[in-house]
């Protein structure tokens, strides 16, 4: 076993946000859940059932709720990588959401 080294700094007692964790993970399920909606219904020459488009505007649901973790997991006192990936990747996939659903109200 590794002995921990005797001149090993710290500089605060931050730690990782979970909140910004959820928020990560939220925002690449949903991203995840696109994909396969978007292939599923490629697949089937656009005609995809209202099952498909049910589970696209909950993962759009979803995507939004993880958008609102991580802005708000952004206040606390703790290191930004997770809140700041959560937001960005939350923020991209939000508005890829809202890109595949307003082409599709145009399209048609």
């Amino acid at each position: 076993m590794r002995r921990k080294r005797k001149n090993a700094y710290k500089f605060g007692d931050k730690k990782h946000s979970r909140r910004g964790k959820v928020s990560l993970a939220l925002a690449v399920l949903s991203l995840i859940a696109g994909i396969g909606m978007v292939s599923v219904s490629i697949q089937n020459g656009g005609n995809a059932n209202e099952y498909v488009g049910s589970a696209g505007l909950f993962s759009m649901m979803v995507c939004f709720v993880s958008l609102m973790v991580g802005l708000a997991s952004l206040r606390e006192d703790s290191y930004k990588l997770f809140p700041v990936l959560g937001s960005v990747c939350s923020g991209l996939t939000l508005a890829g959401w809202a890109a595949i659903y307003a082409l599709g109200f145009f399209i048609l």
